[in-house]
């Protein structure tokens, strides 16, 4: 009884451990932060474009919120490509064969490397989304007492938890291919060409269609409900993780 109590302790220390190495390689890596900040630099340009435009007044019906989120619609690229060059940069120079040497257990590995992307996608989710708010209200001088605070924060959270399970699918296509231009050329050719022309499809099985109905403050009366939606990301997010794990056990790099 003993041993299994500490043979089960330190499997646990020894997954804790890995989660912190790769964090640390993901906080080291120059890539991560230029993305990040990219994203959210651009978020606060098309942000401003689109409140200069924005037709919000006493006689308007659409909601401020919605207008907030738009340009989160075009940057969640980078959530995208956050999540590819997470894994792929191990593939640059063999680094992946150190990590898999540290860390010799293929599924613990992939488990360790995403449990550390998750805290970091969500984070610069949430400052990204905010950010976004933020400048409609400012550019289109909304005050923050015009606005439904609660609405607001189901707003953020909801799309800080789709761009973070998008960060992960992204991450495990990655892993997948093993290559970040390639990767990266099908997840943007898929949501600044293909996801745009199906916008008025309704297709809500496509992940990202599935999310609009839960972070915009207007949803269209076909939508399916919010438990619904979040299913179909997480099905989507699953999709690719559970492959990228067994996949993971069977390379020997």
């Amino acid at each position: 009884m003993t041993t299994t109590l500490i043979s089960t302790r330190t499997r646990a220390q020894a997954f804790l451990d890995a989660v912190r190495a790769e964090a640390s390689k993901l906080w080291s890596l120059p890539a991560i932060w230029l993305i990040l900040a990219g994203t959210i630099a651009l978020t606060i340009v098309l942000s401003i474009a689109f409140g200069a435009n924005a037709r919000i007044g006493p006689g308007s019906s659409a909601n401020v919120l919605d207008y907030g989120v738009t340009a989160v619609t075009w940057t969640q690229c980078g959530f995208f490509l956050l999540g590819v060059i997470a894994v792929t940069s191990e593939y640059i120079g063999g680094q992946i064969r150190t990590t898999l040497v540290a860390i010799p257990d293929r599924t613990a590995q992939r488990l360790a490397a995403t449990a550390a992307l998750v805290p970091l996608a969500f984070a610069a989710a949430v400052v990204t989304v905010v950010a976004s708010i933020t400048t409609m209200l400012l550019t289109t001088g909304t005050g923050v007492g015009q606005v439904d605070l609660a609405l607001a924060l189901r707003i953020t959270l909801s799309a800080a938890g789709y761009l973070t399970l998008m960060a992960v699918l992204s991450s495990a296509l990655g892993f997948l291919i093993r290559r970040a231009i390639p990767t990266a050329a099908i997840l943007l050719v898929y949501l600044l060409i293909v996801s745009p022309f199906l916008q008025g499809q309704n297709w809500y099985f496509l992940p990202d269609i599935a999310s609009y109905t839960l972070w915009f403050a207007t949803i269209p009366d076909d939508a399916p409900p919010a438990a619904v939606s979040w299913l179909i990301l997480l099905a989507w997010t699953l999709a690719f993780l559970l492959p990228s794990i067994i996949v993971a056990r069977r390379r020997d790099t």
